[in-house]
C-alpha cells in the first residue's frame, strides 16, 4: 500500500511535467527532444532459455528471472527464480543483468517491469523478458524508469504488438520507443523530484523481502513447538 501511494506521487509528477506540461507554463517547452530508447541506452537486449544450448537449470546458482518473476507492483519475486551455474551464465554472457537495469516483460504476459538492483544479483534472464540499461552519460536510471512508472510506453507498444503462439514485442519495437529528454538543469530539477520516491520504493521492498524471510524461518519452529512463546509478556 505504500509503495502503491509512492508510484502514485512519481506519476502524477511524471503527468506533470510530461503530459500536462506545468512546469513549463501550460506549452511543451521548445528544449524537449524526442530520442528513441535505444540511443539512451548501453544495451537493450533478451535473454535465451539455457536448454536450447543443451544445459540445464540448477536447484541453486546464479538468479535466473523469468517472466513471472516480475510482479504487477514492479517488485521482483525471487520465489520465482530459476537457477543456472557459472558455466551456462557465462555462455548467456548477453544477458547478464546489472543494478540499475530495467527489465522488462515481452512476452505472455506483456508490460511488467521493475528496477533492478543488487539484492537479485548475481542474475541472467531468458528471451520473454527484455533487459534496458541507460547510458548513464545520457540519462539516468531514475529518469527513465520513471517514463515506465508513468506509463509513457503503453500505448505505443500496445499498438505493436505481434501475435503468434503468444502475444509479443519484438526488441526492435522496444528500442524505437521515443523518450522526452530534457536539457541537463531541467531534467536535473525533475530527478530530484522522482528519484527518492523509487529510493522509498526499493527501500520498502528490502523490508518486505527481510520480514517475509525472517517469517518463514520462525513460523516453521513456532510450529513444531522448538520456540516456546508461551511465557512472553505482551
Amino acid at each position: 500500500m505504500i509503495n502503491k501511494n509512492l508510484e502514485e506521487q512519481a506519476q502524477a509528477i511524471f503527468k506533470s511535467w510530461f503530459v500536462d506540461f506545468e512546469p513549463f507554463g501550460g506549452i511543451q517547452p521548445s528544449e524537449m527532444q524526442f530520442i528513441p530508447l535505444q540511443e539512451l541506452c548501453k544495451v537493450v537486449t533478451k535473454g535465451t532459455t539455457p536448454t536450447t544450448l543443451g544445459k540445464s537449470f540448477t536447484s541453486t546458482g546464479i538468479n535466473f528471472i523469468k517472466a513471472e518473476s516480475i510482479l504487477d507492483n514492479h517488485s521482483i519475486d525471487s520465489s520465482k527464480f530459476a537457477f543456472i551455474d557459472e558455466e551456462t551464465n557465462a555462455l548467456l554472457k548477453r544477458s547478464v543483468i546489472k543494478a540499475n537495469d530495467i527489465v522488462f516483460t515481452i512476452a505472455g504476459t506483456l508490460g511488467r517491469f521493475a528496477m533492478v538492483d543488487n539484492s537479485v544479483l548475481p542474475a541472467n534472464t531468458n528471451q520473454a523478458v527484455a533487459i534496458i540499461r541507460p547510458d548513464e552519460t545520457k540519462v539516468t536510471p531514475a529518469y527513465l524508469y520513471s517514463f515506465f512508472i508513468g506509463n509513457w510506453h503503453n500505448e505505443y507498444y500496445s499498438k505493436r504488438i505481434q501475435q503468434a503462439v503468444q502475444a509479443n514485442l519484438s526488441l526492435t519495437t522496444i528500442k524505437s520507443l521515443p523518450i522526452a529528454v530534457l536539457k541537463n538543469t531541467t531534467m536535473n530539477n525533475y530527478e530530484k523530484l522522482v528519484s527518492p520516491l523509487f529510493a522509498l520504493m526499493k527501500n520498502n521492498e528490502e523490508e518486505n523481502r527481510r520480514l517475509s524471510k525472517l517469517r518463514d524461518t520462525l513460523l516453521p519452529r513456532l510450529m513444531s513447538g522448538e520456540l516456546d512463546v508461551s511465557n512472553l509478556d505482551l
